[in-house]
């Protein structure tokens, strides 16, 4: 493994961007009240913390050498999940149950693709940084986003049974 230089990272910003891409037209697409109410209060925590500094470890430090191509693939494919996951909630009408539904065997989806694709990209990057500080920011967003689900759960049966 090489050592890292502060210099920005063009394949860092790529990789950023195109995770991205999505929550893009989730913010420009999306019902209101849906941005509205995914709006956080405004108070640092652990998640938002880590995932800053993940991406800034991510597009800031640069490696003269990249990880086996292997790292690069699997990145691509939980890439590739993590856009089937968001075009199933837009091909349904933007329905708010599909951003925190299963997708097959996976719980909560829409943290868990694009956390295993920014580990894989790290990796191929050979940005141990930016590594280190995706796994906890994956910890705390897949927390947060399981309590999320469970929470929207225990509110659809609440207004069934009343």
């Amino acid at each position: 493994m090489n050592t890292l230089s502060l210099a920005i990272s063009i394949p860092g910003i790529i990789i950023f961007i195109a995770a991205m891409i999505p929550n893009f037209a989730y913010m420009l697409l999306a019902p209101q009240e849906q941005i509205e109410k995914d709006r956080k209060k405004s108070h640092i925590n652990a998640e938002d913390l880590s995932r800053d500094f993940f991406v800034f470890f991510l597009v800031a430090f640069s490696s003269e050498t990249k990880g086996s191509i292997i790292y690069l693939i699997v990145a691509l494919v939980f890439l590739a999940l993590y856009y089937i996951t968001w075009f199933r909630y837009f091909k349904n009408g933007k329905n708010e149950k599909f951003l925190l539904s299963p997708l097959g065997f996976v719980p909560v989806p829409l943290a868990i693709f694009p956390n295993i694709y920014f580990i894989f990209a790290s990796l191929y990057l050979e940005n141990m940084l930016a590594l280190g500080l995706c796994l906890v920011f994956a910890f705390f967003h897949i927390k947060s986003a399981l309590n999320d689900a469970k929470k929207n759960q225990k509110e659809y049966y609440n207004r069934r049974n009343i």
